[in-house]
């Protein structure tokens, strides 16, 4: 049986909560960073800094209201 794999996990100069973060964006744009932190295992303060990061490189962007807005992912090769 064939594996499927994520492109996001070829990309190497993203961390492993990074690429995390954007595998449950890309599944729902919607996740807030308590709820990407409670799917991920970690604290949201490590979620708050890695969407920073993910910010500052392009990759995401924020839509909306923090209650009713949305994530794009920019960079369209991380997308599945």
């Amino acid at each position: 049986m064939k594996k499927k794999t994520s492109k996001v996990e070829w990309r190497t100069d993203l961390n492993d909560t990074q690429q995390k973060i954007i595998k449950l964006l890309s599944e729902d744009h919607q996740l807030s960073a308590v709820k990407l932190a409670e799917k991920i295992g970690v604290v949201r303060r490590n979620i708050e800094n890695n969407i920073k990061k993910l910010k500052e490189y392009g990759i995401l962007i924020r839509h909306g209201s923090p209650k009713n807005g949305y994530w794009e992912i920019i960079d369209k090769d991380l997308q599945e």
